[in-house]
């Protein structure tokens, strides 16, 4: 491949190739005056600065290099802000260095790795996937240079995204495993979506929507114009804020610390375990008509709840089904995009944009008595109550934090949920980005079976009390990334179980 480095090392099990790929905007043999964009990132980021994200597909055939490693050079050609460097400002504020027209020639855009697995595919999962499976290892999706923590990328001056390939050559089980990685702290799920189907469209020789240029010196943060912009209308027009919104928390250290220790503590003791479930279309859909018929029954208008509320409330009530602490305080903590109120204005802006849904506090007996329906619709109805006001609740909040004065005894952050609560359900849903059937053809490619999900932390510890509605694949069944513990774990695939054959039995 032209203009590529490359370094190799031994491996116990695999053939491994390290590439450093350069842009096509590179010039290497002239070195010319470099000019830079400073493109501000927004207290969101910093947020949630404390962990990385791999993102990986398993998909049928096997994946050409070179067509990646061009499709990637013609992105960074068109968004020159994935070749940038994260930097520091202050507490909670980072910024993106990005290098305008030529790049020198030792310079990395992203990196890529690859290497052959001498282990088939099989090995680590059942194909056809059942309905649940244990979630193939991270190390099929990153290569062991990948860095954990966002201080890493920002003292290193590392690439933005870590690629890489996981190639399965076996005679008659030529599969490949694609992952991509990078600092939470540059990108939501939005954002990463934007990223990859940038890659699909390039690989297709489809068009797709390049993000705002940026021009050399400051610039200025498109989510950031337009929180101060909504402020000062809603100061203008008088507007009062929302009651008693609860989504977030400020938190001390000492609450922190014990946050850490809980998820080491169910890791360690109640047999934390991550898995991939795969939901037949008949099986969700059969949950999500039964719930609108019990609401109609009810007279409540059935129309209300999506098939994402259904699917929080079955999830939600499931885990928590034989937790026998019926007092405990439990809440659901799930993110709406901010885009949603920008009128298109922000549809393009790839970095963290996202506030909690203050869903309300159940204890464990209220959420055990209450059938998914009615919980679907409690959802449903704060969901549709989310407003700017909301939003600029948590911006005043996070401003709060970044003057605060920072100390040890002093430390403040904000945490995604209530902290009234005893325990929090993480969820995130991403169907909307279609993270998971991406179209691979266009690089030799067949269907995509799986999509996979990890956080890369230092320590690396498993966040758990966890679950991601990923998205459907081509057949529409929906992916759920889960981490919990093992009881819980064991819950919800007994209830699948049920759902699935109960969908089927009323087919027939």
């Amino acid at each position: 491949m032209d203009n590529a480095a490359y370094v190799t090392w031994p491996s116990a099990r695999s053939n491994n190739r390290k590439k450093g790929l350069m842009s096509t905007r590179q010039s290497p043999n002239k070195m010319e005056k470099q000019e830079f964009a400073y493109y501000p990132l927004t207290p969101f980021d910093g947020m949630v600065d404390h962990c990385g994200i791999a993102a990986g597909w398993l998909v049928e055939g096997l994946l050409d290099l070179t067509t990646i490693e061009q499709g990637l050079n013609r992105i960074i050609a068109k968004w020159p802000m994935l070749s940038g460097r994260l930097e520091f400002i202050s507490k909670l504020m980072y910024r993106v260095n990005v290098p305008l027209d030529t790049l020198p020639p030792d310079y990395l855009p992203f990196a890529l790795t690859h290497r052959e697995s001498s282990t088939p595919i099989t090995a680590y999962v059942q194909l056809p996937l059942p309905a649940v499976s244990d979630a193939l290892p991270q190390e099929l999706f990153i290569d062991p240079s990948v860095p954990k923590a966002t201080r890493t990328w920002v003292e290193k001056k590392l690439p933005l995204t870590y690629w890489h390939i996981t190639h399965f050559k076996q005679p008659g089980m030529h599969y490949t495993c694609i992952g991509v990685s990078f600092s939470h702290a540059l990108l939501d799920g939005t954002g990463i979506a934007n990223l990859v189907h940038a890659l699909e469209a390039e690989m297709l020789g489809k068009p797709w929507a390049v993000p705002p240029a940026l021009h050399s010196g400051q610039n200025e943060n498109h989510l950031q114009v337009f929180l101060n912009r909504t402020r000062n209308e809603i100061v203008k027009e008088g507007k009062e804020a929302p009651e008693n919104y609860t989504g977030v928390s400020v938190v001390g250290i000492w609450f922190v610390v014990t946050f850490f220790f809980w998820h080491v503590w169910q890791q360690v003791w109640h047999n934390m375990q991550k898995k991939m479930i795969v939901l037949p279309v008949r099986a969700y859909e059969k949950l999500v008509l039964d719930a609108r018929e019990a609401l109609l029954l009810e007279g409540k208008k059935e129309s209300r709840i999506s098939t994402g509320d259904v699917l929080a409330a079955w999830l939600f009530k499931t885990v928590y089904a034989t937790e026998p602490r019926q007092d405990m305080r439990v809440h659901l903590s799930n993110m709406a995009s901010l885009r949603m109120f920008s009128g298109g204005e922000l549809s393009l802006y790839p970095h963290n944009c996202f506030i909690p849904i203050p869903y309300p506090v159940f204890t464990v007996a209220d959420l055990q008595a209450t059938p998914v329906h009615n919980i679907a619709y409690t959802l449903a109805g704060v969901r549709a109550s989310l407003s700017l006001g909301h939003a600029m609740q948590v911006h005043a909040k996070i401003e709060e934090l970044v003057n605060h004065s920072f100390g040890f005894k002093g430390y403040r952050t904000l945490l995604p949920f209530d902290s009234s609560a005893e325990e929090s359900l993480v969820m995130s849903n991403m169907s909307i980005a279609r993270m998971v059937d991406i179209n691979w053809s266009g690089a030799g490619g067949g269907r995509t079976l799986g999509r996979y999900k990890s956080l890369l932390m230092a320590p690396p510890i498993l966040i758990g009390n966890a679950v991601t509605i990923a998205g459907r694949l081509h057949d529409g069944s929906t992916l759920i990334d889960a981490v919990l513990s093992g009881r819980r774990m064991k819950e919800v695939e007994q209830e699948v179980e049920r759902l699935i054959k109960r969908a089927f039995e009323s087919a027939v």
